[in-house]
């Protein structure tokens, strides 16, 4: 009894640290900004000042200037995030990426300047003409706002995870309704069924090359046929091996695209209370950044995740094919005729088409050279899998 009070503290102790360091790392994160923002509004405020910085400080206006220039700036910085978030990350005009980034650039420099200017007429109101276009502005003030700006704009572009606020992508929103009590708390049923491994020993050298099971309108599933032999002694009679078609490929011939079809079918039975975590099964291309992940999903959302690198390469789904891409190889395949290039469940791709257009995938999911290996790896110990695996889950940001 004592021991299982000391395990039931130990894990509650490890969920506050946990916490604690998040909500730390929180902090911190606005501190850094605060301090940033604080010290461009002294270069914006003092820069065009020269010799007499020390005369313009002592002013009674410089403290109430430099303290509204510090929240002009973080609202700036908030707004960037959003145009990025609706022109990139949403395609909210072309799929083209190119086109999405002149696009971003433009809106956010207008939009800024914009908004700077009609400040500038408020404070000002008192000058001839429009203020930022006067040749008194744009010949000094000018050159110490718009380029520390600008070079924000193309920071958030480069590393979106660094942004003050995050806006999740349309797919990743969730409207959170009150809900009673249920009388009894009931746990919700495993994703996956503890299978164990099945050898086979008469499984084709060429399972990588398996064709992918396409699911119908009406639920069915168009199997590939089995590549087992035809001998029914051959074919593992015991309990472990499920009645399921399906299932039952997976765990004789390791037909990946039927564990797939399976498995897609069991989440979209299952009711998940809480969307604060995914499960590795709807993970399909994972790009890790410095702090989190961004998941490109099975279902076509997008979303961000916590976790470390030790932990993705923990899991033997999920393949590292480039410096910060990691795939779900239950998702993909090799073709017989390009052994260099991933190819991915069409059902799947048209989910993501909206998020990754053809350019950006290509660029995601072809393997490096130093890194393609870990792909043969993954042929090699897939007898050994552990479809339990695709069940872990991974907290969203």
């Amino acid at each position: 009894m004592l021991s299982q009070k000391l395990k039931k503290s130990k894990r509650l102790f490890s969920y506050l640290l946990k916490d604690t360091s998040l909500r730390w790392r929180r902090i911190m994160h606005y501190v850094v900004y605060l301090f940033l923002c604080s010290i461009c509004s002294l270069w914006i405020n003092l820069g065009s000042a020269g010799l007499d910085s020390a005369e313009r400080m002592a002013s009674k206006r410089f403290i109430p200037v430099w303290i509204g220039t510090v929240l002009l700036l973080l609202v700036y910085a908030i707004l960037i995030k959003y145009i990025h978030t609706a022109l990139v990350v949403r395609q909210r005009f072309s799929s083209n990426a190119k086109l999405n980034f002149i696009t971003y650039l433009v809106y956010a420099s207008s939009i800024i300047l914009a908004i700077h200017g009609l400040i500038l007429e408020v404070l000002l109101p008192d000058s001839e003409g429009l203020v930022l276009l006067s040749y008194a502005y744009l010949t000094t003030d000018f050159w110490f706002f718009f380029p520390p700006v600008f070079l924000y704009i193309l920071f958030i572009h480069r590393f979106p995870e660094w942004a003050l606020i995050q806006w999740q992508p349309y797919g990743q929103i969730t409207i959170h309704m009150t809900a009673p009590e249920p009388a009894a708390t009931v746990k919700p049923n495993k994703l996956l069924l503890q299978l164990g491994s099945v050898d086979n020993e008469h499984q084709s050298a060429g399972e990588n090359q398996d064709s992918f099971v396409q699911i119908g309108k009406g639920g069915t599933a168009d199997l590939p046929e089995a590549t087992g032999p035809s001998d029914p002694d051959a074919v593992p009679q015991d309990d472990e091996v499920s009645s399921d078609p399906l299932l039952a490929l997976w765990q004789r011939d390791r037909n990946r695209p039927a564990l797939m079809v399976y498995l897609l079918r069991q989440l979209k039975e299952e009711e998940l209370p809480e969307q604060n975590t995914i499960k590795c099964l709807q993970a399909v291309i994972i790009v890790k950044e410095q702090r989190s992940a961004d998941v490109y999903r099975n279902d076509g959302k997008f979303c961000r995740i916590d976790v470390t690198t030790k932990v993705l390469r923990a899991n033997p789904w999920l393949v590292k094919i480039s410096a910060k891409v990691y795939v779900n190889m239950l998702y993909f395949r090799v073709p017989v005729n390009r052994p260099t290039e991933l190819e991915l469940n069409e059902s799947v791709r048209s989910e993501l088409q909206r998020l990754l257009p053809e350019e950006r995938f290509r660029k995601l999911v072809t393997p490096s050279r130093a890194l393609s290996s870990n792909i043969n790896e993954f042929w090699g110990i897939l007898k050994t899998l552990d479809e339990s695996k695709l069940d872990e889950g991974f907290n969203l940001v």
